[in-house]
């Protein structure tokens, strides 16, 4: 393993894959929702509709950890080298009003041209944004 450099891991948090986030359910167990996400200033924000398990959980217990992952075609070693960031912190979850965060995550995945529309009906059911304050943060490759 090496530690990502400081460009990797800008490259890396800029993809649009998919996230693991790791909350605690009230058996104390982990809980992981794999879930869209954007980095800036420092944080991680996730948004999701109202109601939905992972945000209990994460409102009786703030602390919780997310991976980003990719991983590359396989080589003729059979290895398939992978980037990673993790990350463990503590998050807040808030009403998104004016749809700011919603909107900027769902454009990071969404083509308006090829799903006109897509974003604008996500925003009919309402949205709350999770943040993520990282405590540490842990950038690895494999080789």
């Amino acid at each position: 393993m090496r530690r990502l450099e400081v460009a990797e891991i800008g490259e890396l948090l800029g993809l649009d894959v998919v996230a693991h986030l790791s909350t605690i359910d009230s058996q104390g167990y982990p809980h992981v929702t794999p879930i869209w996400f954007l980095w800036e200033d420092g944080r991680i924000y996730l948004t999701s509709y109202p109601g939905r398990p992972h945000l209990g959980r994460i409102m009786r217990n703030p602390k919780v950890g997310l991976v980003i992952d990719v991983e590359a075609e396989l080589r003729a070693d059979g290895e398939r080298p992978n980037k990673q960031v993790r990350l463990v912190g503590d998050a807040t979850v808030s009403v998104d009003p004016d749809e700011t965060w919603t909107r900027r995550i769902q454009a990071k995945y969404i083509d308006n041209t090829v799903a006109p529309g897509a974003v604008d009906r996500a925003m009919a059911r309402g949205r709350v944004v999770v943040a993520i304050a990282p405590r540490k943060i842990t950038a690895v490759a494999s080789v």
